[in-house]
């Protein structure tokens, strides 16, 4: 099987597809979904100023008062909660900006993976809805970040310029 294949047969890209078709009935304009954005700018940023500057940098643009909506997505792209949050679909809409929505994306896979794979455990430990708080979270553990910036980027770009093509396929 290919890797593209193991790509779609994802829970985590069928909940995607699922959040994208929703907008996409909801919403009869022709731009493309803030979370499509993101998914053009997530590797690129990642590529020219590093993923943990990339990290803050989304995190900056999702700001304080909706640093809540990193959990929320969290739980819908972890299968935790099965309805598409309504503040998650308004910000991956096409008048929202995508960042919490992209970035909880991506934390669930392939981040999540690589951090394995670092061996970061107890930073995917503690990517959990609910606990301090997915932003807190990130923001305590940058520096296990960027100590092991290089081999993460290299573990996760392939799947995120994957899902930026499955996400302009549906977009």
């Amino acid at each position: 099987m290919s890797f593209v294949n193991n790509i779609i047969n994802d829970d985590i890209v069928k909940r995607l597809v699922k959040l994208v078709e929703e907008l996409r009935s909801e919403q009869k304009e022709e731009s493309n979904l803030a979370i499509t954005r993101r998914a053009e700018d997530f590797p690129l940023m990642i590529s020219q100023y590093g993923l943990s500057s990339t990290i803050t940098f989304f995190l900056s643009k999702i700001g304080d008062e909706r640093s809540t909506l990193l959990d929320t997505g969290l739980e819908y792209f972890k299968g935790i909660e099965p309805q598409i949050p309504e503040n998650l679909k308004e910000d991956a809409g096409r008048s929202g900006k995508g960042y919490a929505s992209y970035l909880s994306l991506v934390l669930v896979w392939p981040l999540e993976d690589a951090f394995k794979k670092v061996k970061i455990n107890g930073l995917v430990d503690e990517l959990k809805p609910n606990s301090s708080g997915v932003r807190d979270t990130l923001l305590e553990n940058l520096h296990n970040i960027q100590r092991n910036e290089l081999v993460l980027e290299a573990e996760a770009m392939p799947a995120l310029l994957e899902l930026k093509k499955i996400l302009r396929a549906l977009d």
